[in-house]
Order: C-alpha cells, then structure tokens, then sequence
C-alpha cells in the first residue's frame, strides 16, 4: 500500500471553489482606495486574497492571500479582547458602551450622559479599549497587543515602523477623539500615549492566511488551530464575536447581518475577517473601499461564500457532534461474503488498501469540508474509500457535485471513491461526474472486496463455480468419504430471487453452493429485513438444524440465478444406518464448519460494531 503525495491529488474541491471565486470577483468593479495616508493611497487596487481557516487547523487559500497588508480596524476586534482580558467585562463597559452607532468609522459617537464611546468598533471606542490595556511587568500594552496577535496568527507579526509614522502625522482627528474622551475620564490624563499605540496596533502587517487564521481562533473559542495554545478565554471571545455582529461593519452593519450574517470586521486597507463560530473564519482583502469605508470585492466574496455554501448563522448545521461518525479498514469490517481460504488470506493481507467512512448529521459547508478532507487523507493511503452518507440528516445541494468533483480527481491519481446511499437517493442523481454508489455496505463491502482479489488474488479466490466435491463443508474428509457423500446429493437449481428456505421452516436437506450467491437474512424485532451474510460458490447452507427438530431462524434467498447439490434428509439417516463411521466423521465435519463460521462471524460482528446497515 503505497502513499500518494497531496499534489497527485489534485487541489481540494474547496480551493477549487475559492479559486473561482477570486476569478469572478476580478470582474466586480467599484469602489477607491483609502487615501487617508500615502501607504495606503498609494496601493495597488488590483490584488484579491481569500483564506478561509477551519476549527481543526485546515487552511484553504486563493488569489493573493499571501500578500501582506495593514491590519487598520481589523486590529479593533481584537484589542477590545485584550482589554476585557485585561479589565474584564464590567471594567470595559464603564468606559465603551456596545451598542451599535449607526455613524461613520470616525464619527465622534459619545453619550451625552456619560461621555462613552457607542461601540468598541468605531474609533472613539478602539481608542479607549487601547488605553485599557495594561502595561505590565511582561510588556508594555503595545508590546503586549503584538504580542496577542501574533498569537492569534500563529507567527510572530511585525508593525510596519513607515506606515506607523504616516499614521501618527495624519492622526489628528484621533488625537482630538483622545482628548476629549480624556475631557470625559474615559482615558484616564494624558491620551497621547494611548493614541501612539493606536496607531502603532492599526500598522500590523498581515496576509489572507494570518487575518483566517486569527478568526479560527476566535471561532475555536480562543483556541488556536494551528498550536493548540489557550490565547483568548470563552466568554472573552463570545463578546467579542458579539460585538462584532452588531457593529463591526459599521454603518453598512445590518445590511451586513441580512447578507451575510457572520460577525465580522473589517479595515481601511481592504481587509476583511467574518466569523463563523464552532466552525471557521473567512480572510479577504482586495483595497478598493465603499461608500462605508468596507472592501468593494471583500463585502462581495462574504455575500458569495454565505449564499454559495450557507455560511450564515440562521442556516449553519444543527448538529453538535463531529460529521465524521467512524473510519475503519475493509480488513476490520468484512462483507458478508463468505470467501474461501484463498480470498480470506488475501484479503487479510490487503484489507488496509481500503478505507470506509461514515458521516453523520448535516452535512453544509463545515462538514463538507472536514469529509472531503478526510476523504483525501484516505485516498492518500488508500486505493478505494467508501463514503457512507446514510446516516446523514441534511445534505446540502452543493455538498454531492464536490463529492463528484473530489472523486474525479481521485481517479485521476488512481484512487477510487464510492458512495453508500439510500436506494433511490435523490442526491446521488444528476452529478457531473459519475460516483459508483451502492444502496448497502454490505454491497459496497463485497465490491471493495472484489476489486482487491481481482487484483491481488488468482482465480481461485473467486471462482464462478466449484465442484460440489470442493465445498468447504467436505473440506475436512477424504476423498472417499467426499465420493460417498457427494454419491447421495442431488443437482437442484434456482432462478434469481427464489427463496430457498424460510425462517421457521424446519430442515429439509444441506445445501452445497455450486455456483451464483445466496443471501442470508432474518427479520428484526421491528420486522425490517436485516442482510446477515451472502454464501458463494463452494460454501454451504441449511446444516445448522441438521439432524435436529428445530427450526430455521433464517431465511435463505438467491440472489442470482444458483446451481446446488443438495443432500436429503433420508440421505443423512441412510449414511447414519449403512455407514456409521462415515456419519461420525461427517458429523465432525459439520461441527468443525460450525465453528470455523462462529469465528468468522465473530470477526465480522467486530466490524459491524462501527455501524450496521
């Protein structure tokens, strides 16, 4: 079993989307960069970067995301979340009240009353969540404020010393929001050092990846992704995120909350983070601005993810368990197919060249992803993964053309997806790419099993038809004994879908398979049919209630058309009366069969622990 590098795989489904959109959004037009400082004025209007970064550290990415930019009043959001660290909730909301202003990022936005700003999101209030971080013996506050978003980012971030100074020569509409929120004992004397600081934390040099990433970790509830660390406490980050739903976008921010419905933040050099807790956190950044001060094509990606893959809150999954309910190997969970020997040892020997996986719940954006994901790590490994999507309760209309679209790039590197889903799915209908799926696993396992004996396995291991003298039930006697035995059975022959034997039926004889399948099955206490095992050729049926009074507890069905030798009750008491020796070591055949199915059965219950059909 070989491993395919990632490349041989082909980009993700995911980066393929994002890919597109980055195209279509080369096309949206509008909007002027910020001309507030040089740096920025100066910027070229034509990159566009998107990232989006996941709970469980998988990060997608297209366009320019690795092109670094300014943070500007993205750095707001997470400041406020140093400051509650730092003061706590009832400290911070002496000085910043949290409601949304419906004004201008710039807007002096204080209360007649109390001379608080609105909101931490505007600048009156970025400015005094900055002077309510403390300087302290680890750091000063702007040491300790880098220091915060490098954590969040999982790298070590830099202020930008150029754009710093430009910021501090153009900042007197800041210095004068300072000075009278000092007016008010908002900021506590002299706002001047606050102020430098504020200038200094909007000069952070970022990218894509970096800005996703310090969403995930807010999305993660304060835990970050990419190093496990602890940065930011649960009920910091859940007021933060709520903060930024009702004000982050400023006065575009209900609209926002329409359209897209995530909290988010956004920057006057084009940058946009929106947050989609529990789960991931979108990056874009294009610098072209609106009318609100928010990225023309930025604004236009959150609206595209959020309606092309319902990123919205009110639409997210129900489901508070992981999507991906198990994954195991063929070897761990055979098919019901009873194999011979040869097939047996083979597939023991291969059974890890495929793997199952089993989703769950609904499967929108957030699932898809983490699937396709584990697909690919599969594949990887792997020559056929089966997806069970039975159990799934809500599939998303986008969520099968990527799992189309995943298994054609999986044949391309020679890998080979096939889908479990309910008979007559209607999610399976219509793809762009054909996906092999199956109605059962038992199905899917005997298929999987199949292709790897056809391709390490000779042509005993799945013979069209044996001799009736090769049945593993004879297989413990001599060639006499077996002649003997075999001169007592008769030919009997079924079409497809005849039912041999029936539950309750008491017994009429042993089967020996000679070619085609029988299936096994009996009826749950809720009288659905449940599939037990599929019999092949040279394995037998009808021997349990040998000799006995009892009856069947199973029904026996062909599933093709079925030639068998079958020995009759009187054949079994003529050999008991004639040749009592024979009987003997046929008897101890039969039981030595029963046992080595126990076991088998044994081995197969332990797969079907990870599921049942």
């Amino acid at each position: 079993m070989s491993t395919v590098p990632k490349t041989k795989l082909g980009p993700s489904v995911i980066t393929e989307y994002l890919q597109r959109v980055v195209e279509d959004l080369r096309e949206v037009e509008g909007g002027a960069v910020k001309d507030s400082i040089p740096a920025l004025a100066n910027a070229d209007p034509n990159p566009i970067g998107i990232a989006v970064a996941t709970v469980d550290g998988a990060i997608y990415q297209a366009g320019d995301s690795k092109q670094e930019f300014c943070i500007q009043s993205i750095s707001k959001a997470f400041t406020y979340a140093q400051a509650l660290t730092d003061r706590g909730m009832d400290g911070v909301f002496e000085k910043i009240d949290v409601e949304p202003s419906g004004d201008a990022f710039n807007e002096i936005s204080l209360q007649p009353e109390t001379g608080r700003p609105a909101n931490p999101m505007i600048n009156a209030g970025a400015i005094a969540a900055t002077s309510l971080v403390k300087n302290t013996a680890h750091g000063t506050r702007r040491e300790r404020i880098l220091r915060l978003y490098s954590r969040l980012a999982g790298r070590q971030l830099r202020i930008n010393k150029t754009i710093h100074a430009q910021e501090h020569r153009s900042g007197d509409r800041n210095r004068a929001l300072g000075w009278l929120l000092s007016s008010r004992d908002i900021i506590e004397g002299d706002p001047t050092d606050a102020l430098e600081d504020y200038f200094a934390q909007c000069s952070v040099m970022l990218n894509c990846v970096d800005l996703a990433r310090m969403g995930a970790t807010l999305a993660a509830g304060g835990v970050n992704p990419l190093s496990g660390e602890r940065v930011l406490d649960t009920q910091v980050v859940s007021d933060v995120l709520s903060v930024m739903y009702t004000c982050g976008m400023y006065d575009d921010a209900g609209r926002w909350a329409l359209k897209v419905g995530l909290p988010a933040k956004s920057g006057v050099a084009g940058g946009i983070i929106a947050v989609l807790p529990g789960q991931l956190a979108v990056a874009v950044f294009s610098p072209p601005l609106d009318q609100h001060g928010n990225s023309v094509r930025g604004v236009a990606a959150c609206e595209r993810l959020t309606q092309d893959l319902d990123l919205h809150f009110a639409r997210t999954e129900r489901n508070g368990h992981s999507t991906v309910r198990s994954e195991y190997y063929l070897s761990e969970a055979p098919s019901l197919m009873r194999r011979n020997d040869a097939a047996n040892e083979v597939l023991e020997e291969h059974g890890e060249d495929v793997r199952i996986v089993e989703l769950q719940g609904d499967l929108r954006f957030a699932g898809a992803e983490t699937a396709i994901r584990t697909i690919r790590e599969a594949a990887r490994e792997c020559t056929y993964v089966l997806v069970d999507i039975r159990q799934v309760d809500d599939l998303a209309r986008y969520v099968m053309p990527l799992l189309g679209r995943t298994s054609e790039q999986l044949e391309n590197a020679q890998r080979h997806l096939a889908i479990i889903a309910e008979k007559g799915s209607e999610h399976t209908q219509d793809l762009d790419h054909p996906v092999t799926v199956f109605p059962t696993r038992a199905e899917a396992l005997t298929w999987a099993e199949d292709r790897i004996l056809e391709k390490f396995g000779g042509p005993e291991c799945m013979p069209d038809k044996v001799h009736s003298t090769d049945s593993d039930l004879l297989s413990s006697l001599s060639d006499d004994d077996v002649a003997e035995i075999r001169s007592k059975t008769t030919r009997v022959e079924w079409p497809a879908g005849t039912t041999v034997l029936r539950a309750g039926q008491r017994f009429e004889g042993v089967y020996m398979v000679v070619s085609g399948n029988v299936e096994i099955t009996r009826r749950s206490p809720t009288g659905e049919r449940v599939e037990l095992e599929v019999l092949g050729p040279g394995k037998s049926f009808g021997e349990v209630a040998l000799g006995t009074d009892s009856r069947h507890m199973v029904s026996f069905t062909t599933l093709t058309d079925v030639i068998a030798r079958k020995l009759p009750p009187e054949a079994v008491d003529e050999i008991e009366k004639t040749h009592p020796e024979l009987a003997l070591r046929w008897w101890r055949a039969v039981s030595t069969h029963a046992m080595r199915r126990i076991e088998e059965r044994w081995r197969q219950q332990a797969g079907e622990t990870h599921t049942a059909d």
